[in-house]
């Protein structure tokens, strides 16, 4: 590569160039998933700059290690930490349901069959009349579900 001679040369080499170097940059970046920090310093003297996750941070990193360190470190606890938070949540939240589901199943141990041996004419009659109402209302309850589905299909062309 020659240096070429003349203010205006280098102003539009440097012009010309710099848009490709820094997309080279980019383009290092995704692929290589790495932190880095490009400065170029055009032939007047004004800084063009790609970096990530910022040239600032690069930059700090480099000139304090230490400080890098400690940031990552703490970094580190704290996505530890919102870890730790989001699964004790889950945990939490299953316990509650296995307490709801256990209550559940105490109160459906707590019922009790019923003694047919002990029931009167009139016992018979009156259940077989509590039978028929859950029954009605269970038809009634089915057509209402069933009744948009039927609608729907009538209502199709080429239905008859």
């Amino acid at each position: 590569m020659m240096t070429k001679e003349g203010a205006n040369a280098r102003q539009a080499t440097s012009s010309k160039r710099r848009p490709g170097l820094l997309k080279k940059a980019s383009e290092l970046y995704a692929f290589c998933a790495i932190e880095m920090a490009v400065i170029v310093l055009s032939p007047r003297g004004k800084p063009f700059y790609f970096g990530h996750p910022s040239v600032d941070a690069t930059v700090d990193k480099r000139e304090h290690p230490k400080m890098a360190c400690i940031d990552a470190t703490q970094q580190a606890q704290t996505d530890r930490q919102q870890i730790l938070e989001k699964l004790n949540k889950q945990y939490v939240d299953v316990l509650e349901k296995l307490k709801a589901g256990m209550e559940g199943a105490k109160e459906m141990s707590d019922i009790k069959p019923l003694r047919f041996k002990n029931f009167s004419f009139n016992d018979f009659v009156v259940f077989g009349k509590w039978l028929e109402d859950v029954e009605n209302a269970v038809d009634k309850r089915r057509t209402e579900l069933l009744a948009p589905r039927v609608f729907k299909f009538n209502s199709m062309p080429g239905s008859y």
